[in-house]
């Protein structure tokens, strides 16, 4: 199980790709409310899965800078809580060390 600082910065390697994929959506006229797969932001480093929700739900999520987007069944319970499930995807909140880096990483 990977510590709380390691899972934090797992998470926000794979939130900076999902940026990249809202980003690059956009630039292509994607809509807000059509579909777009975005990878699980799991603190598993090895993790592939992909998650679809659209770009605004998305946004939804990184209104808040400690939300994170994983995939059914990877919530890690040692540092994160759930705050949405969805048939899809689920939303989790850091806490503690690893929502205090995920707050920092969004300043």
């Amino acid at each position: 199980m990977p510590t709380a600082a390691r899972a934090a910065k797992n998470e926000i390697l794979f939130r900076e790709v999902n940026e990249r994929i809202v980003e690059l959506e956009e630039n292509f006229g994607r809509r807000l409310d059509e579909p777009t797969e975005f990878v699980c932001e799991c603190s598993m480093i090895d993790c592939v899965e992909r998650v679809p929700l659209t770009l605004r739900e998305y946004q939804e999520v990184r209104a808040e800078p400690t939300y994170f987007l994983v995939a059914p069944g990877h919530v890690d319970e040692a540092y994160e809580r759930v705050v949405v499930r969805r048939e899809h995807y689920v939303v989790v909140e850091k806490l503690g060390a690893a929502g205090a880096i995920a707050e920092q990483d969004a300043d």
